[in-house]
């Protein structure tokens, strides 16, 4: 590439990103500009759709889709992560530059780097913005069970995003996803009682109270997940819901073994206080709350755990 080209080529892309549509006609009468996405940036391959995408510049996006005639297919270029223009988009809660790429036919389930959809990055975000890209990926025909490389769909992405709207669209749009786990066995309500979501844990399980005492393939229940929250009110929830207070995992560990570790000292106290675990309780490997609590300097458990040892 030459110095020419190479200055061009980062102004270019800079003048997209900006929004600076007066500087990209300077440049591409200049430079007699046949095809942008020879302008990229170098390490991600971003071209300037890209980058206009994400920064919500939807006039800029419109000049560079409809003023060249190459390259063809302008909405499907992609950069070196597999990543197209809509992507950036959906990722950024950009509703009007999403309509107006799917409206000129961008494809609305490409995958990127990892098999990440469009509708699995606009479920990343919260607010109304958001949840609007959620809904028009939806009305334009997105693959609502579609799982990435590690098995997680769309609904375990709003899930660990904690956007409810996000949530009941998804339901909505495929009931059974709520059953469908990832690679490593965590189904939606893993995802919600891990942070500490009660709004959405309340929705999935108003579909099938039956999913709450569900096991990943460690063993993990979503109440074991919820101690590593450090949320008290998500753990009494799930526990109001029917959870197995007494459910252990692969290794043995209960929530009061989980509790020391992280040194969840409310929730400790509250399994405590109700005798709803023995305080001495072993592992399979024989280890109890309180050597965990020893093991990973966890200081306030281990002064709670060793007074309820000596009553």
């Amino acid at each position: 590439m030459s110095t020419l080209t190479s200055i061009s080529s980062k102004t270019f892309l800079k003048a997209s990103q900006k929004g600076n549509i007066t500087k990209l006609k300077e440049l591409a009468s200049t430079n007699d500009i046949k095809d942008w996405t020879v302008y990229r940036h170098e390490a991600s391959g971003d071209t300037a759709l890209h980058l206009a995408a994400r920064e919500g510049r939807l006039d800029v996006v419109k000049y560079l889709c409809e003023t060249w005639k190459e390259p063809p297919f302008r909405t499907e270029v992609a950069n070196k992560d597999m990543k197209r223009p809509v992507h950036d988009a959906a990722q950024s809660a950009k509703l009007d530059v999403l309509e107006y790429l799917l409206g000129q036919g961008a494809a609305v389930d490409p995958l990127k780097r990892a098999d990440w959809t469009p509708l699995m990055l606009a479920c990343t975000k919260v607010g109304e913005e958001a949840a609007s890209c959620v809904k028009a990926l939806l009305r334009h025909g997105a693959a609502s069970e579609l799982q990435n490389k590690d098995g997680w769909t769309p609904l375990m992405v709003a899930c660990r995003t904690g956007n409810v709207d996000v949530v009941k669209c998804l339901m909505t749009r495929s009931s059974r996803s709520v059953y469908m786990r990832s690679k490593n066995g965590r189904s939606p309500l893993h995802v919600a009682a891990f942070h500490g979501y009660r709004n959405v844990i309340d929705l999935v399980l108003s579909q099938d109270s039956d999913l709450i005492n569900w096991q990943d393939s460690s063993g993990s229940t979503p109440l074991l997940e919820s101690v590593k929250s450090g949320d008290l009110p998500t753990f009494q929830r799930l526990i109001d819901s029917k959870a197995n207070v007494n459910a252990v995992d692969n290794v043995g560990q209960n929530v009061l073994h989980i509790a020391a570790q992280c040194g969840n000292t409310e929730i400790i106290e509250y399994i405590l206080n109700r005798k709803l675990i023995d305080v001495e309780s072993p592992t399979l490997h024989g280890i109890t709350p309180l050597m965990f609590a020893e093991k990973n300097k966890q200081l306030k458990a281990i002064k709670i755990l060793s007074s309820f040892q000596t009553r």
